[in-house]
C-alpha cells in the first residue's frame, strides 16, 4: 500500500514536471514564434520600402526614358509638319543611338533628297520656261519668215523671168568688156614701153646733172684760187701805196698805179663773190635736180610697176570675162528652173506655217507645265 502511495506520488510529480516543462517549452516556443513574427515584420517592412524605392526609380526611369522618346518624337513631329508645310530647311534636333535616333537620321536623309528633288525641279521649270519661250519666239520668227518667204516667192518667180532677161544682156555686155579689156592690155603695153623709155632719159638727165655738179664744184674751186689772189693782190696794192707814201713826190706815179691794182683787186673779189653765189646757188640747184630726177626715176618705176599689175591683172580678166560669159549662159539656162524652185518654196512655206502653228501650241502647253511646276515647286523652302 504505501509503495503503491509512493509510486503514484512519483507520477504526480512526474506530471508536475511534464507539465512545468512542457509550460516552459511552451513559453519559449511563444517566445521564438513572438520574435520571429518581429523579425518578419521587419523583413517584410524592409522589403516594402525596398520595392517602393524600385518603383520609384522605375517610375524616374520610365518618365526620363518616356520624356525623352516625347522630345524625339517632338521634334520629329516639327520636322515633318514644316514639310508638310514645304519648308525643308528644318532639320531635327536628335542625338541619340536607339532606333528613333536612326528614324530622325533616315528623316534628315530623306529631306535632302526631297529638297534635292525640288531644287532640280525647280532648275528644269526654269529651263523648261526659258525653252518654252524661245520655242515661242521661235515659232513665232519662223511663221514671220514663212509667210514673208511665201510672200517673196511670188515676187522672186517674177524676177526670175527678168533675170534671165538681163542675163542674156549681161552675156552681150561681157562680151563687149572683154573687148574693151583687150584694148586696155594694147594699151598698157605701149605704156610699160613709154615709161622704160621715160625711165632711161631720166638715167641719162640724172648722170648730166651729176657731171654738172661735178663741174660747179671744180668752178667753186677755181674761184676759191681766184679769191686768195685778190686779197693777196689787194694786200700788195696796200703795201705799194704805203710804200709810195714814204717815197713822197717820187713814188706819187707808183701810187696811182697802186690804187688802180688795189681797186682792181676788189672788184676781182666782188666778182668773184658773186660767182661763188651763183655757183653755190647752181650746187643747189643741181642737188634739187638729182633728188627730183630720182624721185621721178621712182615714180617711173611705180608706174611700170603698176603697168606689169595692170597687164597681169588684164590677163586675169580677161580669164575672168570668159568664164563669167560661160558663168552667164550657165545662168541663162538655170533662170528657168528658178521659177519652178521657187513654187517649190511656196509649198514648203506653206508646210511650213502649219508645222509652227502646232510649235505654238506645244510651246503653249509647256509653258503652262512650267508655270505648274513653278507653283508646285514655291510651297517649298529648300
Amino acid at each position: 500500500m504505501t509503495a503503491i502511495e509512493g509510486t503514484s506520488q512519483e507520477v504526480a510529480d512526474l506530471d508536475a514536471a511534464f507539465e512545468r516543462a512542457i509550460a516552459s517549452e511552451r513559453a519559449a516556443a511563444q517566445e521564438r514564434v513572438d520574435a520571429a513574427a518581429a523579425t518578419a515584420r521587419s523583413t517584410a517592412l524592409v522589403l516594402v520600402v525596398l520595392a517602393l524605392v524600385a518603383l520609384l526609380l522605375g517610375v524616374v526611369v520610365a518618365a526620363a526614358v518616356v520624356r525623352g522618346m516625347r522630345r524625339t518624337l517632338d521634334e520629329v513631329g516639327r520636322v515633318l509638319s514644316a514639310m508638310a508645310a514645304g519648308d525643308l530647311t528644318q532639320r531635327p534636333r536628335v542625338e541619340r543611338d536607339d532606333e528613333l535616333g536612326r528614324m530622325a537620321r533616315s528623316l534628315e536623309v530623306a529631306q535632302d533628297a526631297v529638297a534635292g528633288v525640288v531644287r532640280d525641279v525647280s532648275a528644269g521649270a526654269g529651263t523648261l520656261a526659258a525653252a518654252a519661250d524661245q520655242l515661242s519666239a521661235s515659232s513665232r520668227s519662223i511663221a514671220g519668215s514663212a509667210e514673208e518667204t511665201s510672200a517673196r516667192s511670188s515676187q522672186v518667180s517674177a524676177a526670175a523671168s527678168e533675170v534671165s532677161r538681163t542675163v542674156q544682156t549681161v552675156a552681150s555686155g561681157s562680151e563687149e568688156m572683154g573687148a574693151s579689156i583687150r584694148e586696155i592690155a594694147t594699151t598698157a603695153g605701149s605704156a610699160a614701153a613709154v615709161t622704160q623709155h621715160a625711165v632711161e632719159v631720166a638715167a641719162r638727165t640724172s648722170e648730166l646733172v651729176t657731171r654738172l655738179g661735178a663741174s660747179s664744184e671744180e668752178i667753186g674751186k677755181v674761184v676759191k684760187v681766184i679769191t686768195t689772189i685778190a686779197e693777196q693782190t689787194n694786200l700788195l696794192a696796200l703795201n705799194a701805196t704805203i710804200e709810195a707814201a714814204r717815197a713822197g713826190e717820187a713814188g706819187r706815179g707808183f701810187a696811182v698805179v697802186a690804187n688802180e691794182v688795189k681797186d682792181l683787186a676788189q672788184e676781182t673779189a666782188r666778182a668773184t663773190g658773186g660767182i661763188t653765189a651763183r655757183v653755190a646757188a647752181i650746187q643747189a640747184d643741181t642737188e634739187a635736180a638729182v633728188a627730183a630726177i630720182a624721185e621721178i626715176s621712182g615714180v617711173v618705176d611705180q608706174v611700170n610697176g603698176y603697168q606689169g599689175t595692170i597687164a597681169s591683172a588684164v590677163e586675169e580678166q580677161s580669164a575672168t570675162t570668159a568664164e563669167m560669159s560661160r558663168g552667164v549662159s550657165s545662168a541663162a539656162s538655170g533662170a528657168g528652173d528658178i521659177a519652178s524652185t521657187i513654187a517649190g518654196v511656196a509649198a514648203a512655206a506653206g508646210a511650213t506655217r502649219a508645222g509652227v502653228a502646232e510649235s505654238l501650241g506645244a510651246a503653249t502647253e509647256l509653258s503652262e507645265l512650267s508655270g505648274r511646276l513653278r507653283t508646285l515647286v514655291g510651297r517649298f523652302t529648300v
